[in-house]
């Protein structure tokens, strides 16, 4: 992950927040790779949980509701894994993956570290005992510097913390609910761009300690394997050989803050050039934009440029020249490529 990795591309995965309502629903008859690999999540989860995958996603009487953290966590995993399925049967591959918060399960099967069973073992279980501390809680996004943001939530001391840093001004607070309301009263009296992130439950802080021993007994036994394609790893902030994905680092993932950020500015200094978020609503793309303007003004990039138009998986490729398009729109993918 040196020189070798020069121009070479990310897909990246974000975790919960970035799910529309209807998400995904038209492409199980248009997108053959999709429907092939949710019919594959469907199968894989339903040794896990007791409804229906495909009936989530279409909806209908006696579907699952996707306001449940059991359910809407699993979905967008099958979501955004058959997203990367339908963009590879296209000739898109990734040569990287990078994972937010969540979306790290996502990145870990994609880049073969877990296997399917073991990925939906980890999604649904995890979801199913975050529900112990669903209610008490909840994060807010904050467009601001992380330094700034310390300053703003240090009135409320350990009630409130930082939980992600997304970009140069792109923030994520988590907390007990009481002290977030507070906290959205003061960003709208003082104009501070701020949004409630859907969940209700305070991810990543001291709330998640009482899951330990829970995730330790119903998370043992996965068999992680070292990859072929590189895992960045936004628990880190780095690269790491995925071996280690194992149930403490499924607890550490969603204990830990996450250092998305310096994930992205490791990846840009170890020559990775073209970011495609997969997902079915992009959430990370005006971060990672900011970070690539900023990683190319001190790496000598001439300048960054959007590379997708589509609204589903759009692209940041940085310090090349506009080249022309091609891809499926209706599929979620419309990557132009460099000449």
């Amino acid at each position: 992950m040196g020189a070798d990795a020069t121009g070479a591309t990310v897909f990246v995965f974000p975790g919960q927040g970035s799910q529309p309502k209807g998400m995904a629903v038209e492409l199980p008859d248009t997108a053959p790779a999709f429907a092939d690999q949710m019919r594959l999540c469907d199968a894989a989860f339903a040794e896990f949980v007791d409804w229906s995958l495909l009936a989530a996603v279409l909806g209908g009487v006696g579907s699952p509701r996707l306001d449940r953290v059991d359910v809407v966590q699993p979905v967008l995993f099958a979501v955004m894994v058959s997203l990367a399925a339908q963009q590879r049967a296209q000739g898109i591959e990734p040569d990287a993956v990078l994972g937010h918060s969540e979306g790290e399960i996502a990145a870990a099967y994609v880049a073969g570290a877990l296997s399917l069973r073991d990925a939906a073992k980890v999604v649904t279980l995890r979801s199913k005992a975050i529900r112990a501390i669903a209610g008490a809680g909840g994060m807010v996004s904050i467009a601001r510097p992380v330094e700034r943001v310390y300053a703003l939530i240090s009135p409320w001391g350990k009630s409130i913390s930082v939980a992600a840093q997304n970009g140069p001004s792109s923030t994520v607070v988590t907390g007990i609910a009481a002290a977030l309301e507070d906290l959205m009263a003061v960003c709208d009296r003082d104009d501070v761009p701020a949004a409630r992130i859907p969940g209700g439950y305070a991810s990543h802080s001291s709330e998640v300690e009482s899951l330990r021993e829970t995730l330790r007994d119903t998370l043992s036994g996965l068999q992680p394997q070292t990859a072929d394609i590189a895992f960045i790893s936004a628990v880190t902030g780095a690269g790491l050989d995925t071996s280690i994905l194992d149930g403490e680092y499924w607890f550490a993932n969603i204990r830990q803050p996450v250092l998305f950020e310096q994930a992205v500015r490791w990846s840009y200094e170890h020559g990775y050039r073209t970011f495609l978020e997969v997902s079915p609503h992009p959430v990370l793309n005006d971060g990672i934009q900011e970070l690539l303007e900023e990683c190319g003004g001190g790496c000598g990039a001439r300048r960054i440029d959007l590379r997708c138009s589509s609204a589903q998986a759009p692209a940041l490729r940085a310090g090349r020249r506009p080249p022309d398009s091609g891809g499926d729109p209706q599929h979620g993918v419309q990557l132009r490529r460099a000449d």
